[in-house]
């Protein structure tokens, strides 16, 4: 093992390129030696047909000395060839060598590192190479802060769940319903935060996408399993399908689709304003294969400056109306929205419409007769 890795860490990109040159230079050589023969060859014929005269000693010495010195240019200029590779080979290869201990360093976790940018297409791939490292620099920053605030998420109801479970046991607090309606609201929070976090690992490919549902199934469903919570809450849901899209099936699968209605309605349940009806509107995009559907409510608290943070994770709009409504809220809904979008060729976008916040995602359509 140890002698294929000393194998495999010869400068095999410089022998090639000696090899090479000295392949093409021995090549010119023989090109060369055979020409002279021929004319050597040539001129003793025309010297006899032309003059009568033999071509003698003198003839064969010239040609003998012109052959020495033809094999010592060759030999001369084979040195110089192997030298000037050698010397072109360690230009060329000194930032390559950079390049790959700074691979090395990347794929051992090491996300600072980066490459002198050279010139010409070292010089790009070394830029490539920054770009790349610089991308996963900020991912193992997201994803430290992510796990930081997971942290945060599932020690906050773990908390409140022992704290309850003391008391009772100290008999600071009495077994009532008021207290185990507590305790199941924290255990909620908990099933909740597990369930979204599944989510966020769920994959398009790994779904099955035999059964697909159509534009007005899925939001008929949607909005039959949702109009009595959000009645509760004094919301009216209203529903809009243009025509030219209620019969076309969704290039997505059933599980996906539900993840993320459901979390865009159940942002909506959490924090849609009573002063204005929800919305939920399907139409044709001017991207072709794709259908746009808005889900749009009254949110006077949510500024423009908000918006580009409303798809982060752990990012709440209104922890105040949550608590108002005794709502759980752990951030994760729009983000998981996102996610499951993206993977599946599609697009979520949030804008403000006066007071009213419309999130509209863009989903691909079954092409007609697949």
């Amino acid at each position: 093992m140890s002698v294929l890795n000393r194998l495999r860490n010869w400068p095999w990109l410089t022998l090639q390129i000696v090899a090479a040159n000295v392949a093409i230079i021995l090549a010119l050589a023989a090109a060369w030696y055979l020409v002279f023969m021929q004319q050597s060859a040539v001129y003793s014929d025309r010297l006899m047909s032309t003059f009568n005269i033999q071509p003698g000693s003198l003839h064969a010495m010239y040609v003998d000395d012109v052959e020495r010195q033809l094999w010592t240019s060759v030999i001369v200029g084979l040195a110089a060839a192997i030298l000037a590779t050698v010397g072109l080979a360690f230009l060329i290869l000194r930032p390559l060598r950079t390049l790959a201990r700074a691979t090395e360093r990347l794929r051992h976790g090491d996300y600072g590192v980066r490459s002198p940018i050279a010139k010409g297409e070292v010089g790009q791939l070394a830029e490539n190479f920054n770009s790349l490292a610089s991308t996963l620099e900020q991912e193992e920053r997201r994803r430290a802060q992510y796990m930081a605030d997971l942290s945060h998420e599932l020690r906050t109801p773990i908390t409140s769940l022992r704290g309850y479970t003391e008391g009772l046991e100290d008999g600071v607090f009495k077994a009532d319903e008021r207290y185990f309606k507590l305790m199941a609201g924290e255990l909620r929070q908990l099933s909740s935060l597990t369930h979204t976090i599944e989510a966020m690992q769920l994959e398009a490919g790994n779904e099955e996408t035999d059964a697909l549902l159509t534009v007005e199934e899925v939001l008929k469903d949607a909005q039959s399993g949702w109009e009595a919570r959000l009645k509760d809450r004094g919301l009216e849901l209203g529903l809009e399908i243009a025509t030219a899209v209620k019969a076309r099936r969704l290039a997505v699968s059933p599980n996906v689709l539900k993840q993320i209605v459901d979390n865009l309605l159940s942002n909506m349940l959490r924090y849609a304003s009573d002063t204005g009806p929800c919305r939920i509107k399907a139409a044709k995009t001017k991207r072709a294969g794709f259908v746009e559907v808005a889900f749009s409510n009254a949110a006077p608290d949510v500024s423009a400056d908000a918006l580009p943070f409303l798809f982060d994770r752990f990012y709440r709009g209104s922890d105040s109306r949550t608590r108002a409504h005794d709502e759980h809220a752990n951030g994760l809904g729009l983000s998981i929205v996102k996610q499951l979008c993206l993977s599946n060729q599609g697009n979520v976008t949030a804008a403000l419409d006066g007071e009213r916040l419309v999130i509209t995602v863009e989903l691909p359509l079954k092409k007609r007769g697949a």
